[in-house]
């Protein structure tokens, strides 16, 4: 798919191996924690933020692509109930984590398509719901969610000691996949 926002085209396309370094990368600086003065993540999820090769194992990365000058500039990682990695999804979930744009392709769409496409992976592949989680002081994200059609669902959220960061969860319920009709044979 290719889109045009903000007078820069990209496309949203699931991530090739020899990408996964750049993925990991990608990952950690769209969380801004290469800025200067930025807080700094634990020791492990500095470790899964940047090990995009583990999360392409457990399920689907998606990356949008700046197809004006070939860069990277968003992703994320589309998990199935059950991954190790999946945190939030139960039976007939699939789970959206560690979606990041870097802070100067924000505000053009990327956000949007890559939840579009998210879902439409999540669709073929027969999960009912939608779910992911992010920081209760994220704000910007959760308005992109809500924006986009996703619930907060408070009764799945649970109390995180520090210096965890406190969740909170967001639901998309999905339509179900589109089956052909039945041909009717024999004689009525």
């Amino acid at each position: 798919m290719t889109t045009t926002a903000t007078s820069t085209r990209f496309r949203v396309r699931p991530a090739t191996e020899a990408e996964l370094d750049t993925v990991g990368q990608l990952t950690f600086e769209g969380f801004g924690h290469h800025l200067p003065g930025a807080p700094q993540p634990t020791p492990e999820r500095r470790a899964l933020l940047l090990d995009a090769a583990a999360r392409a194992r457990d399920g689907v990365i998606l990356v949008a692509e700046n197809l004006d000058t070939g860069s990277l500039v968003g992703t994320a990682t589309l998990l199935p109930f059950g991954s190790t990695l999946a945190r939030q999804a139960l039976e007939g979930e699939t789970e959206l984590r560690l979606l990041a744009v870097l802070p100067e392709a924000r505000r053009s769409g990327i956000g949007w398509k890559l939840l579009e496409e998210a879902v439409a992976l999540s669709i073929e592949s027969g999960a009912h719901t939608v779910v992911l989680d992010t920081g209760l002081e994220n704000e910007q994200s959760q308005l992109l969610y809500r924006r986009f059609g996703f619930v907060r669902r408070p009764e799945r959220e649970k109390p995180r000691p520090a210096p965890h960061v406190q969740l909170v969860i967001y639901t998309l319920n999905l339509p179900r996949p589109h089956s052909k009709p039945e041909t009717r044979t024999g004689v009525s």
